[in-house]
């Protein structure tokens, strides 16, 4: 994500990278009930592991949160990683994410954002080769739920949009199996967050798609990332929840670019008959109650 005129003030490596490097929490034991999944996002890694972004080393805090997260006892049923999964949209970034997940034991599905290569990632992570200007939308069911991925990544713009077709696509879908509880899943916010500079960058035709959504019963969530922190908020029969980043944390309801002192993070998401619970994770503490 660009800031616009970059002109703020960075964040230095004992503020930022401090969380995950000078402070070295501890690791905690946890249980959550099966069957679960894990949302992650805004991984942003580079082609050269090395490199930092706002004075932090995305591969490393990746690192020390997939950790974090394999202290969860028993085995996702899968991990979605919703957006930004690259910063420079290489190949190389690509292949070593898809490696460093592998150690959580589960399925991965990757859905691109606005930094992401979307036709690079679809063929090196779904095994998808995409048409110009094809999106990848993806539809698939685990444990009693359906789970449909959108694709909201413009190329090289910051904001996001879905596109006649994939909300044609998204109706359609809907219109079909509405007794399975469902969960949508996107990279960009379809709501604003109340952060003036954030809210500049959401889903462009997004009306449009909440039309669909509010029409949806079935659908019972959407997950999203971008934002690079957690949020809440109830509309109609679903919950629009977003997860914080990996590795850099987005200061909430700040009028410009600022830096929020909490540690990485994911979410953890618990699956009942028709409903679910869920919390994030945070790198360094115990994960809270789940609800």
């Amino acid at each position: 994500m660009r800031v616009s005129g970059e002109d703020c003030t960075r964040p230095t490596a004992q503020t930022a990278g401090g969380l995950i490097s000078k402070k070295k929490p501890g690791l905690y034991r946890m249980q959550v009930p099966a069957p679960f999944f894990i949302q992650v996002s805004d991984t942003h890694l580079f082609e050269d592991a090395a490199t930092k972004l706002w004075d932090v080393a995305p591969d490393l805090a990746l690192d020390a949160m997939i950790g974090a997260l394999a202290q969860l006892d028993g085995t996702p049923s899968f991990v979605l990683v919703t957006g930004d999964c690259s910063a420079d949209g290489s190949e190389a970034s690509y292949l070593r994410l898809a490696g460093k997940l592998q150690r959580l034991g589960a399925p991965a599905y990757y859905l691109p954002g606005n930094h992401d290569d979307a036709p690079r990632m679809a063929r090196l992570l779904a095994g998808r080769t995409l048409a110009p200007g094809e999106k990848l939308t993806q539809d698939f069911d685990a444990d009693g739920w359906r789970f449909i991925l959108l694709d909201s990544s413009v190329p090289d713009q910051d904001w996001g949009a879905l596109g006649k077709e994939q909300i044609a696509w998204l109706r359609d879908a809907l219109s079909q199996r509405q007794d399975v509880p469902t969960m949508i899943i996107v990279h960009h916010n379809p709501l604003p967050v109340g952060s003036a500079w954030l809210d500049t960058m959401t889903i462009a035709d997004a009306d449009e798609l909440l039309s669909v959504l509010d029409g949806a019963p079935q659908v019972r969530a959407v997950l999203y990332g971008h934002v690079h922190q957690e949020s809440t908020e109830q509309r109609g029969d679903a919950k629009y929840m977003s997860a914080p980043s990996t590795f850099f944390q987005f200061k909430p309801k700040s009028a410009t670019f600022g830096e929020d002192s909490l540690p990485p993070g994911a979410r953890v998401v618990h699956l009942d008959t028709k409903d679910f619970t869920t919390a994030v994770l945070r790198f360094g503490q115990p994960l809270p109650p789940l609800k």
